[in-house]
């Protein structure tokens, strides 16, 4: 990211004794500090309402470089995610733009190549996913020759990997990346870990890696984020 980038993640807020979830807060229910190295610097941020306990929060980052993390809180709930952390850098974007992609989600906003793009799944069903990555101009990055394409997804020792996928991914000449996450996919058990312990989610983490075009050893984080298990609507 660079010096007054706006960031996007979605957070899922529980209330801290019952696990509901809670809708209906506004900015001024949330607190955002931010750390950058050995300053605090103001936290510029507004929060916006998704749906069922969803929140968007739209923080600006400091105007200075430097290694930048984030703690979003809620009095009285559990925020999930509850924190963000990445380099702030202090190139001019436009001395970059030949190695900068800037991935969109459809859950987030806009990032830069490896960036955090969060993602929340329900456990136990079939899932359809896209990212659109372009550039800074808007324009899609042709992903057409990339090739070897892998999502991988960690739990918080970060050991290995608790689940691969290395089939029925593509990247387009648009710029889009597109994958299912199967009903059957092994990294849904730790949603039943989680509810035997009284909570209402998860939280995994994933990258999506694929070796660049025409470069079979040149393996690229395309992007990458935490992932947030939820409980499954009902019975199969």
């Amino acid at each position: 990211m660079v010096p007054g980038d706006v960031i996007y993640p979605v957070v899922l807020v529980a209330d801290a004794t019952t696990g509901a979830a809670v809708t209906g807060l506004v900015t001024g229910n949330f607190s955002v500090d931010y750390y950058l190295d050995t300053t605090t610097p103001s936290a510029a941020f507004t929060v916006t309402e998704i749906g069922s306990g969803y929140y968007r929060v739209n923080a600006t980052l400091p105007a200075t470089a430097g290694y930048l993390n984030i703690f979003i809180s809620s009095a009285g709930t559990v925020v999930t995610p509850d924190q963000w952390a990445g380099e702030i850098e202090g190139q001019d974007a436009d001395s970059i733009f030949a190695v900068v992609v800037r991935p969109l989600s459809q859950l987030a906003g806009a990032s830069e190549l490896a960036s955090e793009v969060p993602l929340v799944l329900n456990a136990y069903r079939y899932k359809s996913l896209s990212v659109s990555v372009v550039d800074q101009n808007g324009d899609p990055i042709d992903l057409s020759g990339y090739n070897n394409w892998t999502f991988n997804v960690w739990d918080q020792t970060h050991t290995g990997s608790v689940y691969t996928l290395a089939s029925g991914i593509t990247g387009s000449a648009l710029g889009v990346v597109a994958w299912a996450v199967p009903e059957d996919a092994a990294f849904f058990s730790f949603i039943d870990t989680a509810i035997a312990a009284g909570n209402n989610t998860a939280t995994l983490y994933y990258d999506m890696l694929a070796d660049e075009a025409a470069t079979a050893t040149k393996t690229a984080t395309v992007f990458r984020g935490t992932l947030t298990l939820t409980r499954f609507e009902g019975p199969n």
